[in-house]
């Protein structure tokens, strides 16, 4: 063989594919699960916008939005776990087209700094209502209103026992009242310390308990008994909701410990403030005005018509004299 044919020969080699391209992933079609993503889930928030406040141990990241000048009383959102304010923001849209809003991580959940550790032990809830009082502080808000529901629930509750002078109302949606078996059961499995490894097998298990969340109640018993019965939304609204949970997977457990331990029949029974419950609340506290909110799902994948009767409800107890 010549010196051309060999550079032939090696040019050939080199312009040529190691190895056939693979065929593209077929990714599974949103539609085929709970129905097509609905438009105005899809696009960005309309009203609310992202920020960061300061307090003492770190960032709170919240979402603010509303009328720029109101009469109405600040209204201070607290999530549910495991979740984050980001996936409440089609309610907190049509809740802010009235007044003012806001909505923080709690601390260690979301995009907000992670707890303070106290002489190395784990925070209990006052001090994630504490943080919450002091994120209200840094933004200016003397007064304000209280909404919440499980987790950010009993957070604003013992935001409204600490400070009832600073709570106008109180909303919580649900409590999610727990003893016995069943609270031992949660404590140990439903909020998990997760370690990260090299592995990514922690992202595995992140994204299976997601799945878990939307398939069964409780998450983590996988019987027929407890199937939700209504599969899985869209990719779209998982992937949302997945990042979020990503964010603080290693931190959350501080917060659903401290949920587990208080006290919340005694501390409910003990409000001084106006509070609108459902029907375990109500039982606690036979002052409070009876709620029985009605949605099919989450706040992120409900309809818009289920959300703004959802918020007409909450903003009746609200703007009442």
């Amino acid at each position: 063989m010549n010196i051309r044919a060999l550079v032939v020969v090696i040019f050939s080699l080199s312009a040529a594919p190691a190895f056939a391209a693979p065929p593209p992933p077929v990714i599974p079609d949103g539609g085929a699960q709970r129905g097509e993503i609905k438009p105005w889930l899809a696009h960005q928030p309309k009203i609310m916008k992202r920020r960061f406040a300061d307090i003492a141990e770190g960032q709170v990241h919240y979402w603010q939005g509303g009328p720029a000048k109101s009469r109405k009383t600040p209204l201070i959102f607290m999530h549910p776990g495991p979740q984050t304010a980001r996936v409440q923001v089609p309610l907190l849209d049509v809740l802010a087209e009235t007044r003012p809003v806001y909505a923080p991580d709690l601390m260690g959940m979301g995009d907000s700094s992670p707890p303070a550790l106290k002489d190395g032990k784990e925070p209990d809830l006052d001090y994630f209502a504490d943080a919450a009082l002091r994120f209200a502080d840094s933004v200016g808000l003397k007064e304000f209103d209280l909404m919440g529901s499980s987790l950010g629930g009993y957070v604003a509750v013992e935001m409204a026992f600490q400070k009832p002078g600073r709570v106008k109302h109180l909303v919580i949606n649900r409590l999610n009242i727990m003893s016995g078996e069943l609270l031992e059961q949660f404590t140990k499995y439903h909020g998990p310390k997760v370690v990260p490894d090299q592995s990514g097998m922690y992202v595995t298990f992140m994204w299976s308990r997601l799945k878990d969340l939307y398939t069964y109640v409780p998450w983590f018993q996988h019987e027929a008994k407890n199937l939700r019965g209504r599969g899985l939304p869209s990719p779209e609204i998982m992937n949302i909701t997945f990042l979020e949970q990503m964010k603080m997977a290693t931190t959350q457990y501080m917060a659903f410990d401290a949920y587990w331990r208080y006290p919340i029949a005694e501390r409910f029974a003990a409000l001084k403030v106006p509070v609108m419950a459902g029907a375990d609340g109500v039982k606690l506290l036979p002052s409070a005005k009876s709620w029985d909110p009605k949605l099919s799902g989450d706040v992120i994948e409900v309809s818009e018509a289920e959300l703004r009767a959802y918020a007409a409800e909450a903003a009746a107890f609200l703007d009442a004299k």
